[in-house]
């Protein structure tokens, strides 16, 4: 199959760096556009308060510019070296419920194809609520490449 839109959502972790090799790999073989996001996870603001969640907010944002500039350095250097001349890659740091923002842009962005990883940096997430990845599959109508 060939794809034209391939999603990364990242937050900088190992398995989300190995999904990032898998998708560009595959946005290689089919010349597809890539769109690379990390979510700034805002579902803490009811917990704690204005205080602190500025703190956690600031902390959250920076991991995730992190992450993106990572994204974007691989992408980059994949060029230099005379691969994925064909794709393009377009990056956005968004907020809100990491697992509800990557199913609305799976949708707005109309992607073919979604590669994530197993799971993330944080896994207080898992233990707590599940992971994002696995509320990403249960709801998700586009494939999804789960890289671990």
């Amino acid at each position: 199959m060939v794809y034209r839109r391939i999603l990364i959502p990242t937050d900088g972790s190992d398995d989300a760096r190995k999904a990032t090799e898998h998708a560009f790999r595959i946005a290689e073989m089919s010349s597809a556009d890539i769109l690379g996001i990390s979510v700034v996870d805002t579902s803490y603001r009811k917990v704690w308060d204005e205080d602190i969640s500025r703190r956690i907010e600031r902390i959250l944002r920076k991991q995730s510019e992190k992450a993106i500039s990572i994204l974007k350095d691989e992408f980059s250097s994949m060029q230099e070296n005379g691969r994925m001349k064909e794709c393009k890659l377009d990056t956005q740091i968004l907020e809100g419920n990491p697992a509800e923002v990557i199913l609305e842009t799976m949708e707005d962005e109309d992607v073919d194809l979604v590669v994530m990883g197993s799971s993330g940096k944080h896994g207080l997430d898992r233990i707590i609520s599940g992971s994002i990845t696995r509320k990403v599959l249960k709801s998700a109508e586009t494939p999804i490449l789960v890289v671990g």
